[in-house]
């Protein structure tokens, strides 16, 4: 059996195939190309916090950069947002587009988080050694290496199972990549506050507490790439709560978290990504035991089935 390689298609075909290659949506793919500029802007910012980051560097300076590079991680979720939007508006979803917005969700949300917390970490050692665990360094680079190769493995697994059904985009089959990029750059900007004159994170949270959040960073970016691959559904948060009704207390404590990050977005966003992380895992662990316990009792009234219609030999 040969297969027919696009070499081998007669030469009408073969210009047919070649001019739909050329013909590329314009609007959403330059929304969709804003994101991969976005996130090498952060990968720019982090550089230059680390040609900035020598023993006795001002923190304040260093830190402003890790911050920076945090909030450029969330403007990109924002293109993400807003690149399938634009393509069912203007009638131009193609594969193409598909493809390289998972191209650019690689970059943004895959490469750069693991980047910043592997410079975090970095820093953080060459300031304070004594403060991250005895282990060694080239674990970091592992814990790195894992979050990437998970949102690689996330990504693709996505394109191959997700269809245009919209049952596929109320919830997701693992935890999505711009959901883990927004816990690790939360938990950067909660760490930026550190030294912030005012601060409200700086009056809850002690200087060791803040410690924490570099400590356990390299755990934090293995277990959201392992979240990232697993089955465990999540629901679309987005959907969850701008195309459903929900009751008035639901409505007045969305107000308050809006007001609560207008004054202190970095304690915000950690609570935020932090808490839709855990409590989605949560319930999504108890929807699939619930889920397997009916598949049980399916399988179980099924075998019984045919030994109800077998007739009695006495």
């Amino acid at each position: 059996m040969t297969s027919t390689r696009p070499l081998d298609l007669p030469p009408t075909r073969r210009r047919r195939a070649l001019r739909r290659l050329r013909e590329v949506p314009v609007l959403p793919s330059l929304v969709t190309l804003g994101n991969v500029f976005v996130g090498f802007l952060a990968i720019a910012k982090v550089a230059d916090a680390l040609r900035l980051a020598q023993p006795g560097a001002p923190f304040s300076a260093v830190v402003g950069l890790f911050e920076t590079a945090s909030i450029l991680v969330f403007v990109a979720m924002l293109f993400d947002a807003l690149d399938g939007r634009v393509a069912r508006m203007t009638n131009q979803a193609t594969p193409f587009g598909a493809q390289l917005d998972s191209m650019a969700d690689m970059v943004t949300f895959g490469v750069v988080p693991a980047f910043l917390g592997k410079v975090l970490v970095d820093w953080h050692a060459q300031v304070d050694s004594n403060s991250l665990l005895p282990v060694h360094p080239k674990l970091f680079y592992a814990a790195a290496a894992v979050y990437v190769l998970c949102a690689a493995l996330r990504l693709a697994r996505f394109n191959v199972e997700t269809t245009a059904d919209e049952a596929d985009h109320q919830e997701f089959r693992g935890l999505p990549t711009p959901a883990a990029a927004a816990v690790v750059c939360g938990l950067i900007a909660m760490f930026c506050t550190k030294e912030a004159e005012g601060s409200v994170g700086r009056a809850l949270l002690s200087p060791e507490q803040y410690g924490l959040i570099v400590r356990g960073m390299p755990w934090v970016l293995v277990v959201l790439g392992l979240l990232m691959v697993s089955r465990v559904p999540y629901p679309h948060a987005m959907h969850a709560i701008l195309r459903k009704r929900h009751s008035m207390p639901f409505l007045a404590g969305l107000v308050l978290l809006i007001i609560c990050a207008a004054i202190e977005w970095q304690l915000a966003l950690a609570l935020v990504t932090t808490g839709y992380v855990l409590i989605g895992t949560l319930l999504g662990l108890v929807r699939m035991a619930l889920r397997r316990g009916e598949d049980d009792d399916d399988d179980g009234a099924d075998d019984e089935a045919p030994l109800r219609s077998v007739p009695s030999r006495n």
